[in-house]
């Protein structure tokens, strides 16, 4: 289940400048918002289009593509908090969350496969390249085309356009959920405030 579908209302152009509290508390945002990062749904239909050939392998692609959500719904989530007094807060819940969620993926991999894995450290490592391709970034440019060619590059597929555009269509979906939920969360705050005063 979506857990973001509760509050999403639609909005052309949302005001991302928050000033107001949130109508839920951070904790439950941030349970909300983890319930997004590793949803499954927006990930096989990312890969809807990715075609099976020897060329790419399924196993990493969908793989790295679980990551790339993740560091998605982060990165969102710091980057349209920016200016509001709750985003410390928001964001190491939500970090917390996937540590654990983390630590759970790192021990069952561990013994499946017989050698230590750290997940958390492999989205940190993760993290770095897109932050270390999204440094060349100048003027307006969407961060979609840096994401999708880097996404590619991480799974082995250098130039596969299937793969590049999986990559592109997660970290977009995630990002506009991630905007569509905090823009639907605080301004319900906004107008319960409103109509409180009236």
């Amino acid at each position: 289940m979506n857990c973001l579908k509760v509050y999403i209302t639609p909005s052309k152009e949302p005001n991302m400048s928050f000033s107001t509290d949130p109508v839920l508390p951070i904790p439950e945002m941030a349970e909300n918002l983890a319930h997004y990062a590793l949803d499954r749904e927006r990930v096989l239909f990312a890969l809807s289009r990715v075609p099976k050939t020897d060329s790419i392998d399924p196993v990493r692609v969908e793989y790295e593509i679980h990551i790339l959500q993740i560091l998605s719904v982060g990165w969102s989530i710091s980057y349209y908090m920016e200016a509001h007094s709750d985003k410390t807060a928001l964001v190491e819940n939500f970090w917390n969350l996937l540590f654990e969620f983390s630590q759970n993926i790192s021990s069952v991999t561990s013994l499946s496969i017989g050698k230590e894995i750290n997940y958390f450290q492999v989205l940190k490592e993760r993290m770095d390249t897109y932050l270390m391709a999204l440094s060349g970034l100048s003027g307006p440019t969407d961060p979609a085309s840096v994401i999708g060619p880097a996404f590619a590059q991480i799974c082995e597929t250098r130039g596969n356009v299937h793969v590049i555009m999986a990559g592109t269509r997660i970290f977009s979906l995630a990002v506009e959920g991630v905007k569509a939920y905090l823009d639907s969360v605080l301004h319900a705050a906004a107008h319960d405030g409103v109509r409180g005063n009236a």
